[in-house]
């Protein structure tokens, strides 16, 4: 059995108290923690776009990228494809990027979380026509990642919106 002097025992509980008040330094407060939160993004840059995909037509408007029309041309054979708008505006929590697509069909893309805790931002799709909402849907995404929302339309042409946010 060993016997521990009592100033090795002084040393070692100085040494377990200055280790404890280092780690407790290192850990952030509450108000620190608070003050992180607030400074999350509430801002971002939201990209929308339209495209009319027309079949039996093979026009490909010139204002789509060589890129972006191969993999349309890939995805849909046997279509033609119209840029309708595209819309790119910095928005605030709570505000919104609209197109007009034609034909009495709007389409928003509200900013409902800039930055949530998942590193995603958190956008809100609506589709409408003549006034009547047709389709919603919360889009969480990475950000520089665009969405796709295919809606067909009564003549088998196609509304393709997509949205995306930086």
């Amino acid at each position: 059995m060993t016997l521990v002097r009592p100033s090795r025992l002084v040393t070692l509980r100085s040494a377990l108290l200055v280790a404890a008040v280092v780690g407790l330094w290192s850990v952030p407060s509450a108000p620190f923690v608070h003050q992180a939160l607030a400074q999350a993004p509430t801002e971002r840059q939201v990209v929308m776009f339209g495209v009319l995909a027309t079949p039996g037509n093979q026009a490909m408007d010139p204002k789509i990228s060589p890129v972006v029309a191969a993999q349309l041309r890939k995805t849909m054979p046997g279509y033609g494809f119209k840029l309708l708008q595209v819309k790119s505006q910095s928005v605030m929590t709570g505000q919104a990027v609209g197109l007009k697509l034609g034909d009495g069909f709007e389409s928003s893309a509200m900013l409902l979380n800039a930055l949530d805790p998942n590193g995603k931002v958190q956008l809100k799709f609506d589709l409408t026509h003549q006034g009547t909402s047709q389709f919603q849907s919360v889009v969480v995404t990475p950000t520089d990642q665009f969405n796709y929302f295919d809606k067909m339309l009564p003549n088998n042409s196609h509304l393709l919106i997509g949205v995306g946010a930086r």
